[in-house]
């Protein structure tokens, strides 16, 4: 596996400063958007009900364009919850009934009546966090001292069977590929705030942020679609650090009809007619993730204006063709084997004194450099 602990590294805290009182003491609160979803909603808060030794002080769901007993199986656990819940119900005009809109004016509730230090969270109602959800991403922003902390979304063990296994392989792979990508850009440019191992997943079923910071940024951007993406976009272009924390996870549905025209649920339905040509968007060719990461170790800053950085790039993303997966693979592989090599032996020095009077060493060399790995088929 790529993605083990003694590939972490010790970093110093970053120059954030968050507000005095300490994490844990600080209100934490769950905003969930439900649209439709009385089967999944129990399931839902019976997971953060179980959570170890940190609960939800209040859960909020916002029960949107619901024409099911949402928000009936949710009075049913009113006195078997551990904390505070409040069910909202509203109804947005067409163009306005997405799920960008309803979390963004579910943390917006939750965030109003909130002390100024709470901490938000927000889940999707067809997930159920992991028993350590809140605990791992509480240590992650007190280890980190980031204003955001994005988990990773999995599938429910109990939903497996729902999808093709050869797409369970396809995803696999496009997963080992994405976290090769990361790795690469970990060692080119190291972050202390979000080390490897870390993750590339901004999804809605798992963020957490300090209230301080969700204001600053204006909250979650009420977009149609990938309004985590953007949210993520937002508080990056604000110079606020973010946690990709691989410890934190939440499971999902596998369903097949999806509240969001072109999310996950339309994906799947999709590849299980037929699968895509490309890989997702994000995932692009090795040579062209390393260039976008040497331009950003080049402009030196702190926090990276993404925006700035991007517009040096085409508009349209370079893709990778599923087909030749394989081929990236390598090449991604054997850059991260060249880095390793590298930072390995940064530490030392070849001694090179014979006919230099001034004593001085020179670099160890180690062989070719990535630039010298062609992403073309072998």
């Amino acid at each position: 596996m790529l993605i083990t602990d003694t590939d972490a590294q010790i970093h110093q805290p970053t120059a954030f400063q968050p507000l005095s009182s300490s994490y844990l003491q600080r209100s934490r609160i769950v905003a969930i958007p439900a649209c439709n979803e009385a089967e999944h909603i129990v399931p839902c808060l019976m997971a953060l009900a179980r959570q170890e030794d940190f609960l939800p002080h209040k859960v909020i769901v916002w029960v949107n364009n619901t024409q099911d007993d949402t928000r009936q199986q949710i009075h049913t656990l009113r006195d078997a919850l551990p904390f505070a819940v409040e069910s909202v119900s509203v109804s947005y005009s067409p163009d306005q009934a997405h799920a960008g809109r309803a979390r963004h004016d579910a943390m917006a509730h939750a965030a109003q009546h909130a002390p100024p230090d709470a901490l938000l969270f927000t889940t999707d109602a067809d997930g159920e966090v992991a028993p350590d959800w809140m605990k791992q991403t509480l240590e992650a922003f007190i280890r980190y001292n980031v204003a955001a902390v994005f988990g990773r979304a999995l599938l429910l063990p109990s939903e497996f069977q729902k999808i093709p296994l050869h797409l369970h392989q396809d995803d696999e792979e496009e997963q080992a590929y994405a976290a090769l990508l990361e790795h690469i850009k970990a060692l080119l440019v190291p972050t202390p705030y979000d080390p490897w191992p870390r993750h590339s997943e901004r999804s809605g079923a798992s963020i957490a942020v300090t209230r301080e910071a969700w204001q600053q940024v204006g909250g979650i951007p009420p977009e149609p679609l990938s309004e985590d993406r953007a949210f993520y976009t937002a508080l990056k272009q604000a110079a606020l650090p973010v946690r990709h924390a691989p410890d934190v996870k939440v499971y999902v549905s596998a369903r097949l009809v999806g509240r969001a025209r072109g999310g996950m649920a339309d994906t799947i339905a999709r590849r299980i007619m037929q699968q895509d040509d490309y890989l997702d968007d994000a995932l692009e060719p090795v040579s062209i993730c390393m260039l976008r990461t040497r331009r950003l170790l080049k402009e030196n800053k702190k926090y990276l204006d993404i925006k700035n950085i991007l517009s040096n790039f085409p508009n349209k993303p370079v893709r990778v063709k599923r087909a030749d997966l394989h081929l990236h693979l390598r090449r991604a592989q054997r850059v991260i084997d060249f880095l390793l090599h590298k930072q390995a032996y940064s530490f030392f020095t070849v001694p090179h004194t014979a006919g230099d009077p001034a004593g001085r060493s020179r670099p160890a060399q180690y062989g070719r450099s990535p630039n010298d790995i062609d992403d073309k088929p072998e």
